[in-house]
Protein backbone atom coordinates (compact mmCIF):
# COMPACT_ATOMS: atom_id res chain seq x y z
CA UNK A 1 0.00 0.00 0.00
CA UNK A 2 1.19 3.18 -1.31
CA UNK A 3 0.64 6.77 1.00
CA UNK A 4 2.24 9.67 1.63
CA UNK A 5 5.07 8.54 3.80
CA UNK A 6 6.10 6.72 0.70
CA UNK A 7 6.46 9.84 -1.47
CA UNK A 8 8.57 11.75 1.58
CA UNK A 9 10.63 8.61 0.98
CA UNK A 10 10.94 9.20 -2.69
CA UNK A 11 11.40 12.61 -2.04
CA UNK A 12 14.06 12.52 0.62
CA UNK A 13 16.20 10.02 -1.56
CA UNK A 14 16.09 12.58 -4.81
CA UNK A 15 17.17 15.44 -2.47
CA UNK A 16 20.34 13.21 -1.27
CA UNK A 17 20.94 12.24 -4.68
CA UNK A 18 21.09 15.53 -6.12
CA UNK A 19 22.93 16.83 -2.98
CA UNK A 20 25.58 13.81 -3.74
CA UNK A 21 25.65 15.60 -7.61
CA UNK A 22 23.72 13.22 -9.35
CA UNK A 23 21.75 14.66 -12.28
CA UNK A 24 18.92 12.81 -12.17
CA UNK A 25 17.27 14.05 -15.42
CA UNK A 26 20.17 13.42 -17.12
CA UNK A 27 20.48 9.60 -16.32
CA UNK A 28 16.94 10.04 -17.52
CA UNK A 29 14.80 10.18 -14.86
CA UNK A 30 10.96 9.90 -15.56
CA UNK A 31 8.65 12.62 -14.30
CA UNK A 32 6.85 12.36 -11.02
CA UNK A 33 3.98 9.47 -11.65
CA UNK A 34 0.55 11.01 -12.52
CA UNK A 35 -0.77 8.83 -9.45
CA UNK A 36 1.60 10.71 -6.55
CA UNK A 37 -0.77 13.45 -6.54
CA UNK A 38 -3.63 11.02 -5.30
CA UNK A 39 -0.52 10.41 -2.63
CA UNK A 40 -0.64 13.91 -2.07
CA UNK A 41 -4.05 14.61 -1.60
CA UNK A 42 -4.27 11.84 1.30
CA UNK A 43 -5.41 9.15 -0.49
CA UNK A 44 -3.90 5.75 -0.44
CA UNK A 45 -2.98 3.43 -3.55
CA UNK A 46 -2.28 -0.36 -3.94
CA UNK A 47 1.07 -1.00 -5.47
CA UNK A 48 1.13 -2.87 -8.37
CA UNK A 49 3.46 -3.86 -11.28
CA UNK A 50 2.89 -0.38 -13.23
CA UNK A 51 3.21 1.63 -9.90
CA UNK A 52 6.20 0.37 -8.82
CA UNK A 53 7.95 0.24 -12.84
CA UNK A 54 7.02 4.09 -12.67
CA UNK A 55 8.79 4.89 -9.33
CA UNK A 56 11.77 2.95 -10.58
CA UNK A 57 11.72 5.08 -13.46
CA UNK A 58 11.18 7.78 -11.99
CA UNK A 59 14.53 7.12 -9.55
CA UNK A 60 16.84 5.97 -12.20
CA UNK A 61 19.31 3.23 -10.56
CA UNK A 62 17.85 2.89 -7.57
CA UNK A 63 15.99 -0.21 -6.75
CA UNK A 64 12.34 0.61 -5.61
CA UNK A 65 12.52 -1.69 -2.84
CA UNK A 66 14.78 1.03 -1.01
CA UNK A 67 11.62 3.17 -0.90
CA UNK A 68 8.69 0.88 -0.05
CA UNK A 69 9.91 0.91 3.50
CA UNK A 70 11.43 3.41 6.42
CA UNK A 71 14.03 1.00 7.03
CA UNK A 72 15.43 0.36 3.85
CA UNK A 73 15.07 3.91 2.91
CA UNK A 74 17.29 4.90 5.79
CA UNK A 75 19.73 2.23 4.88
CA UNK A 76 20.19 3.68 1.30
CA UNK A 77 20.22 7.40 2.67
CA UNK A 78 23.15 6.15 5.00
CA UNK A 79 25.09 4.89 2.00
CA UNK A 80 24.25 8.01 -0.23
CA UNK A 81 25.61 10.44 2.55
CA UNK A 82 28.78 7.88 2.45
CA UNK A 83 29.24 8.42 -0.89
CA UNK A 84 28.90 11.58 -0.27
CA UNK A 85 31.74 11.98 2.52
CA UNK A 86 33.93 10.09 0.14
CA UNK A 87 33.66 12.39 -2.66
CA UNK A 88 33.84 15.56 -0.48
CA UNK A 89 37.40 14.83 0.97
CA UNK A 90 38.67 13.03 -2.17
CA UNK A 91 37.98 17.28 -3.31
CA UNK A 92 39.95 17.78 -0.52
CA UNK A 93 43.04 15.86 -1.54
CA UNK A 94 42.13 12.52 0.64
CA UNK A 95 41.19 9.58 -1.22
CA UNK A 96 39.97 6.78 0.85
CA UNK A 97 40.05 3.68 -0.39
CA UNK A 98 38.60 0.77 1.22
CA UNK A 99 39.31 -3.21 0.74
CA UNK A 100 37.36 -5.90 -0.64
CA UNK A 101 34.14 -3.86 -0.88
CA UNK A 102 34.44 -2.74 2.88
CA UNK A 103 32.84 0.64 2.70
CA UNK A 104 31.74 2.18 6.11
CA UNK A 105 28.24 1.91 6.85
CA UNK A 106 27.89 5.40 8.08
CA UNK A 107 29.45 8.48 7.26
CA UNK A 108 30.68 9.29 10.51
CA UNK A 109 32.73 5.93 10.68
CA UNK A 110 34.32 7.66 7.23
CA UNK A 111 35.10 11.25 8.53
CA UNK A 112 36.32 9.24 11.82
CA UNK A 113 38.93 7.78 9.51
CA UNK A 114 39.74 10.89 7.95
CA UNK A 115 40.81 12.26 10.91
CA UNK A 116 43.03 9.43 11.96
CA UNK A 117 44.76 9.09 8.34
CA UNK A 118 45.02 13.57 9.07
CA UNK A 119 46.55 13.31 12.30
CA UNK A 120 48.80 10.65 10.88
CA UNK A 121 49.98 12.47 8.26
CA UNK A 122 50.68 15.56 10.43
CA UNK A 123 52.30 13.20 12.75
CA UNK A 124 54.92 12.12 10.16
CA UNK A 125 55.17 15.77 8.40
CA UNK A 126 55.87 16.44 12.26
CA UNK A 127 58.93 13.94 12.24
CA UNK A 128 56.48 12.08 14.98
CA UNK A 129 57.97 8.59 13.99
CA UNK A 130 56.45 6.91 17.17
CA UNK A 131 52.43 8.35 15.77
CA UNK A 132 53.73 7.25 12.09
CA UNK A 133 54.97 3.95 13.12
CA UNK A 134 52.63 2.81 15.79
CA UNK A 135 50.40 -0.23 15.97
CA UNK A 136 48.35 -0.38 13.26
CA UNK A 137 49.54 2.19 10.98
CA UNK A 138 51.82 1.36 8.11
CA UNK A 139 55.64 2.21 8.17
Amino acid sequence: MADAALLARVDRVREALTAAGVNLEGLGAAPEPAWFAHLRSGQRLSLGPTELKETADHLPGIAVEAVLSEEACARLLSRIEVLTTLRELKDQGLDLRFCHGGVPEDAATVRSLANHVRNQIAAAAAGDDDAATGPGNAA
